[in-house]
């Protein structure tokens, strides 16, 4: 079995190169030893069996008891016989059957992002959901053992330069100290005293040592000269991981497949869904300082930021 999947994959491989036209089908598995036909117009049929790519236009053949596995961009479908089957019209359906999956999770997505936030109570309610899911996955997002939160956009892979590191804090200290360090390393890239609950710089000035991961980390002064420490915060700051991102973006058929309106939301989807959090978030600022914003633009901003963890942001959008 395991050289059986190391086989399609590499077949995978070797045929990922020929032209979009030819709608290729890999015969992953049959269930008889006599293979099954193939045959294209005016051509006549000839025996395939596993590992086998057929195109389309085609037809297969399947004689009474015989079944096949076959693989269609990525898609794993089970032929049984008897039945002829036009490669072509197999395709579409296959085709059609993955859109619909995925316009029913794009739709969903947007239904669940606007249908709580249309009143400040319906706001709080839903970062209080996601707050009990911990969706985030950061050490210390939504968890009581830490008196210093920060919005889950300002971790991982960071693609804006110009960052503006903010946080809350519970303890209402005397000050607070930020750090950003690399793992292992005895002094930090940068430090500051701070008052304020954020800190603006340029990743682009800072000098990172090879490819140890990053992390920021805040620290609140106490009234008894104790302090208080966030959970480390992991970041990697990629430029071009935006840039490579929306190159993929351009090549995707579903994006291609929807209306002009709709390509702009179905981008911010697929970039919290590739986790470019960063990204997201400038996109959706951007968008509401546009000349006319829409409520659907602001409605799908106080939910991302929810999800975030950023409520006092999102907060302020309901003003």
């Amino acid at each position: 079995m395991r050289n059986k999947w190391l086989f399609l994959i590499l077949l995978t491989c070797c045929v990922a190169g020929l032209t979009a036209q030819q709608d290729l089908f890999i015969v992953l598995d049959v269930s008889s030893g006599n293979g099954l036909t193939y045959s294209q117009e005016g051509g006549n049929e000839r025996r395939v069996f596993a590992g086998t790519t057929v195109k389309a236009p085609g037809r297969l053949r399947l004689l009474q008891g015989v079944s096949a596995v076959i693989v269609f961009e990525d898609t794993r479908t089970t032929l049984k016989g008897p039945a002829m089957y036009d490669l072509e019209q197999l395709g579409a359906d296959i085709r059609s059957q993955n859109s619909s999956t995925f316009l029913s999770r794009f739709w969903s997505f947007i239904s669940n992002a606007i249908k709580d936030t249309d009143t400040p109570q319906q706001v709080e309610q839903s970062h209080r959901r996601y707050l009990t899911n911990a969706r985030a996955g950061v050490s210390g997002f939504g968890s009581s053992s830490y008196g210093i939160e920060a919005p889950h956009y300002l971790t991982g892979l960071l693609t804006q330069p110009e960052v503006t590191f903010r946080w809350d804090s519970v303890a209402h200290p005397n000050g607070y100290r930020f750090e950003l360090r690399q793992e292992g390393a005895a002094e930090p890239i940068l430090a500051a005293t701070l008052s304020d609950e954020q800190f603006t710089t340029d990743l682009r000035q800072l000098r990172f040592e090879g490819n140890a991961p990053a992390y920021w980390q805040v620290s609140a002064l106490q009234a008894d000269s104790s302090w208080l420490q966030s959970a480390p915060f992991p970041i990697l700051y990629d430029e071009a991981a935006l840039q490579n991102f929306d190159t993929q973006l351009e090549a995707d058929g579903d994006f291609q497949s929807l209306s002009e309106p709709v390509q702009p939301v179905y981008r911010l989807y697929e970039l919290e869904e590739a986790g470019l959090l960063q990204a997201a978030y400038h996109t959706y600022a951007t968008q509401l300082q546009s000349d006319a914003p829409s409520a659907v633009d602001r409605q799908l901003f106080i939910s991302f930021l929810l999800r975030m963890n950023a409520l006092e942001e999102a907060q302020t959008l309901m003003k």
